[in-house]
């Protein structure tokens, strides 16, 4: 009787454990989202910056890419890769720009780089800021900061179409790495790009690049680049420089590889080639021409091209439309012809 009580008693106790066990995964089944099969949750607790609001609209920069006329058929594209899972969120950056540009901030920008001489002849148009002299002209961009300097080609030493007139590919790398060192040009955290000799016969020069990843990612296209051309004998004929400063602004959602390839084909955003296929796809950092933003995009590359065709990462609810964007930059363009018309050159702003 004993034992049949005892026995009763185990049962008992292993029946409301289980119970217990029961009810706990049950609940934490309830409070766990399933997560999308090609993506991972971000978890937002490690990350002290707000979700994006979808009223906040943002640019879509695929408008910079599409054909004015689309092809009334979708692409002929092809994915024969492999869509990665992503985060189903990525961290939105803002562009730190120059507050205030005026001529003598341009003058000393010129002057620290490249030794601009101070009678530089001075003038202002509706995208740039330009110091000219017999040989040099330097250009910056105040809307995003973009500042270059190039020797005219009346006053370069030698012209050459002949690859064997310019240095080895070794050799660029040393010069240019050397030149922005020496001018303070080169981040410590900037790495080599690549070195190309395919516009000779158009520029005259070998071009040597060095970019930066944000974080884990890489840019793409418009973006942070530094690019050197070395014309005959190792002469410096071009340097330019597009490096943001920026800080982490807030999470934004995104669209899934699939829905991107899906827009790549439909919504005809600007591939060198209208058939192929795309081998590979990964997520990466893009810099608009004229936004705020470092924003997400997804690069597919393709087989058979050097080219990669940039597809906006973010979901389509968090962009603006083409029309609104349209009218923002005419508004834009308006605004900057009358400050060039009214311009006092004692004092030389222009709104960021």
């Amino acid at each position: 009787m004993k034992n049949t009580t005892l026995v009763g008693c185990i049962v008992a106790v292993i029946l409301a454990i289980l119970c217990i066990v029961g009810v706990i995964f049950f609940l934490s089944q309830e409070e766990t989202i399933p997560e999308p099969e090609w993506s991972y949750l971000v978890d937002e607790s490690k990350f002290p910056y707000p979700v994006i609001d979808s009223n906040e609209k943002l640019e879509d920069i695929s408008i910079y890419w599409y054909r004015r006329h689309p092809y009334r058929r979708p692409l002929k594209l092809e994915f024969v890769g492999h869509f990665p899972k992503v985060p189903d969120k990525m961290l939105l950056y803002k562009i730190i720009l120059q507050k205030n540009v005026t001529e003598a901030y341009i003058r000393e920008l010129a002057e620290k780089h490249f030794d601009m001489p101070t009678d530089a002849v001075y003038r202002r148009d509706v995208s740039y800021y330009h110091l000219n002299t017999d040989a040099y002209n330097f250009m910056y961009q105040a809307h995003n900061g973009f500042f270059r300097i190039f020797k005219h080609k009346k006053a370069r030493e030698n012209l050459s179409e002949d690859r064997k007139d310019y240095p080895s590919e070794e050799e660029c790398i040393r010069i240019a790495t050397e030149y922005l060192k020496e001018r303070d040009l080169l981040p410590e955290y900037a790495y080599l790009g690549g070195v190309s000799g395919i516009n000779i016969g158009s520029i005259g020069a070998m071009e040597v690049w060095f970019t930066r990843n944000l974080g884990q990612y890489k840019f793409c296209g418009h973006g942070s680049v530094i690019i050197v051309c070395i014309g005959v004998a190792g002469e410096i004929t071009d340097v330019s420089k597009r490096w943001f400063e920026y800080q982490p602004y807030k999470l934004v959602p995104i669209r899934s590889p699939k829905e991107a390839f899906e827009h790549l084909i439909h919504r005809n955003a600007s591939p060198r080639t209208s058939t192929g296929k795309a081998t590979k796809v990964e997520l990466a950092y893009h810099t608009p021409y004229i936004d705020q933003y470092i924003q997400p995009v997804y690069c597919f590359i393709f087989e058979r091209t050097e080219s990669y065709t940039l597809v906006p990462a973010i979901k389509p609810e968090y962009l603006k439309s083409h029309e609104v964007m349209r009218k923002e930059e005419e508004e834009r363009r308006t605004t900057r012809i009358k400050k060039v018309n009214n311009h006092d050159s004692k004092d030389g702003k222009v709104s960021q």
